[in-house]
């Protein structure tokens, strides 16, 4: 048991109350107290998002407590059994415990590990969090690895961690666009959770119950949920200018990456630089990995915090990024083949302008449009649908309109490019509306 055992209550502009009442919930209110999970007050739920939305500086810890909030809503709802019970609420308290500095775009740098990866090996070797997970109940750290690695059953509970419709993507949808100040993220959370229910829809012996949606209750209230995170992407998460300062993050970072390779790394960031080189990074190490980190660095590297970064390249992106000198960019549409004949033009321009630094100062970004194809493990089931009967979410999404491309393709580059590039790409999309026309 852990000591000193109280109700513990946040205030959430979110959800309201967020309450960790009673024996169990007490006891989990302990993790709370971690190291592990401090440091994801120290990393921004919305990576670069804040450059262009203000308002979104919230971080994963409160994304975390607003997961095991929802958490606690669907356990309630659909009567879960205590130990499935306490899994579900601690999968989701800590399912982003592994994240690295500025989110997805840390491990475009550094892939050899995913954040659910570092997740497993956070609870499974960091002491003091391991430590409290097994005061809860003996062998939880294991339990959570089932989690990310998806072999937890009963199957429909795993689901609610990671799915099409999960406690995750729940709470960051309001919640980010309630930071971001959008519009676009409102749906009827009561009434989703209302709605989701557990069925007989498989036909494994051993595991046969999965999450189903009635779709004369709940089907509205998903379609809206749908919308919303599609509009999100669309208008905030894959944002031209957030886009723009994440490909110069991870410019910056690569450059940082390619020095420490050659044994000129500069000094703030000795961590990175193990990675960089392929050296084994333990828990604790990694743990020292955050934005705050991350950002003293780029300080340091652009002269603001002492003596800059010696190699002019890194030290330029680092200034261009904390003065928000942030790159342009050239919407293509969804015109893939346009980006594919722009890239070498880029490259010859970019070249011209910046040497052999040429590729830190243009890219053609592809920001796909969030997957709605699931495969069984994360698909949604949907019952009581007045022509198909059951059927999956995956295939009523084939004939909902949700109005944005499967990828939006931009040509990202610093702004000295602007006007070299301008008659290629006008050129280029022209060419893309005459074939389009044949």
């Amino acid at each position: 048991m852990i000591a000193s055992l109280r109700d513990r209550v946040f205030r959430d502009p979110v959800h309201g109350l967020i309450e960790f009442r009673g024996a169990e919930d007490q006891e989990i209110s302990g993790l709370l107290d971690t190291r592990a999970v401090q440091r994801l007050r120290r990393i921004k739920q919305m990576g670069f998002a804040w450059l262009v939305y203000p308002g979104a500086e919230h971080s994963r810890f409160g994304h975390a407590l607003g997961a095991f909030h929802v958490a606690q809503r669907a356990i309630a709802q659909l009567r879960l059994p205590e130990d499935m019970a306490l899994h579900l609420k601690v999968a989701a308290l800590l399912h982003d415990i592994g994240h690295g500095p500025f989110s997805h775009a840390w491990e475009h740098v550094f892939p050899g590990a995913s954040h659910e990866q570092w997740g497993a090996r956070i609870v499974a070797e960091d002491q003091e969090l391991r430590q409290r997970l097994q005061a809860l109940e003996p062998g939880l750290p294991e339990v959570l690895c089932s989690f990310w690695d998806k072999t937890y059953r009963p199957h429909f509970a795993r689901k609610l961690v990671a799915s099409q419709l999960d406690v995750d993507r729940l709470d960051y949808l309001l919640r980010d666009g309630h930071y971001s100040g959008a519009g676009y993220a409102t749906f009827d959370l009561d009434w989703i959770l209302h709605a989701i229910q557990v069925g007989q829809v498989r036909s494994d012996e051993q595991d046969p119950t999965d999450l189903v949606i009635d779709y004369r209750r709940g089907m509205y209230a998903v379609e809206q949920y749908l919308f919303a995170r599609s509009y999100m992407y669309a208008q905030v998460y894959h944002h031209k200018t957030v886009r723009a300062a994440e490909w110069m993050f991870i410019k910056a970072l690569e450059r940082f990456a390619t020095l420490a390779r050659q044994g000129a790394e500069p000094p703030g960031l000795t961590v990175a630089g193990k990675m960089a080189r392929g050296i084994e990074v333990s828990v604790a190490e990694y743990l020292r990995l955050h934005d705050v980190a991350v950002t003293a660095a780029l300080d340091r590297w652009a002269g603001a915090d002492g003596e800059p970064a010696e190699d002019p390249v890194l030290r330029d992106l680092s200034e261009r990024l904390i003065d928000r000198r942030l790159f342009k960019t050239f919407d293509l549409g969804d015109d893939k083949a346009a980006a594919e004949r722009l890239a070498p033009l880029a490259m010859e321009a970019a070249t011209a302008r910046f040497g052999a630094a040429a590729s830190s100062y243009f890219h053609v970004d592809l920001a796909k449009q969030v997957g709605y194809r699931a495969d069984d493990e994360e698909e949604l089931h949907v019952i009581d649908h007045p022509r198909y009967g059951a059927v999956t979410l995956s295939r009523l999404l084939e004939d909902m309109p949700l109005g944005q491309p499967a990828t939006t393709v931009r040509l990202v580059c610093a702004p000295e490019l602007v006007e070299d590039l301008r008659p290629a790409v006008e050129q280029t999309l022209a060419q893309g509306r005459q074939r389009g026309r044949r």
